[in-house]
This record gives structure tokens, C-alpha cells and sequence, in this order.
């Protein structure tokens, strides 16, 4: 992941890689990022001068769940994901989808009765109805990510956001 310097001097994460300016890539691991944050001199260097790096593990957390939302938002209009409890979980037996996402106020009960130690499952920060909303349906506990094209995006930031903890 890249991040880079603003004009201004404030740091920017770059999930394209694209920005121009001096930039300094990074692993987008919460110690990697704690790295950064805690050593402001390896930035400076990678930057070429001075600059606050408090706060690098928030910015990129933020930066990278507005970009799942995007994700959960194109893979749903792709028609790349699984809704319904039954359909995820006859999803998850036929083994038709990569990872599973559940609603930070899922139900145990729902989250168990779907969870295949062969598909990943990623709980993320948003309650069942905003989840539901962010991909053009009801409320929603759990749904199930294929892989198609449509899903490409949603599953780079997937990782991310489980290698930040």
C-alpha cells in the first residue's frame, strides 16, 4: 500500500498507487503501520523531509473500509454476492463462494450455522442494516462473496482490512 506526502504535508493513502508526488510503500499490516508510526524519522527519509506520521494506522483503516464499502456496493450491482441465509448457506456446501461476511451484530447462532472452516469469514464494522443497505437490500447478518470479476476489488481490500487487525 502507498502512501503519500500532500502538498500540504499531511499523509495520504494511496490504495491505487497512483498520486503523484513522493510516495513510500508499506505493508498494510497494523505492526508495519505501528512501525511507521512509532519510527517518524523512516518516513521522513522515504519522503525527503519532515512529516507527521501520528495517527498512519487510523487513516489507513478508514482509507480501507471506505473502500470495502465501495466493494460490497460493485460486487453487489455485478451480482457477485450471496444473500439470504439459505443461499449462503447453500453457497458455503457447494463451496460457490470465497469468503464469508458477517454484520458486526450478527448473531452467533447465524454466523455458526453458515461458518465452513474452508471459507474465510470476515466480521465487518457495520450493523445488519447497514450492511443491507450498503449493497441494495434488507437487513442482512451474512452474505457470501463469489469469484467473479465484479468481486476483484471487494476481496483486495477484504485482505487488507484482516491484515490490519
Amino acid at each position: 500500500m502507498r502512501l503519500v506526502r500532500s502538498p500540504e504535508g499531511e499523509l495520504v493513502v494511496d490504495l491505487r498507487g497512483s498520486l503523484p508526488g513522493r510516495g513510500a510503500w508499506v505493508h498494510p499490516a497494523r505492526d508495519c503501520l505501528a512501525k511507521v508510526e512509532d519510527e517518524p524519522g523512516t518516513a521522513a527519509r522515504a519522503f525527503r523531509g519532515p512529516g507527521s506520521t501520528d495517527g498512519v494506522v487510523e487513516l489507513v483503516r478508514a482509507a480501507v473500509l471506505l473502500a470495502l464499502g465501495d466493494g460490497l456496493s460493485l460486487a453487489s450491482a455485478g451480482g457477485g454476492l450471496v444473500f439470504g441465509h439459505d443461499a449462503v448457506e447453500a453457497a458455503v456446501r457447494d463451496r460457490s463462494i470465497v469468503a464469508l461476511l458477517a454484520a458486526s451484530d450478527a448473531s452467533e447462532r447465524t454466523v455458526a450455522s453458515v461458518r465452513s472452516d474452508a471459507i474465510p469469514l470476515t466480521t465487518l464494522p457495520l450493523d445488519r442494516d447497514r450492511l443491507g443497505q450498503r449493497v441494495g437490500q434488507g437487513t442482512l447478518a451474512v452474505l457470501g462473496v463469489r469469484e467473479v470479476p465484479c468481486t476483484v476489488h471487494l476481496r483486495r481490500q477484504l485482505r487488507r482490512w484482516t491484515r490490519l487487525g
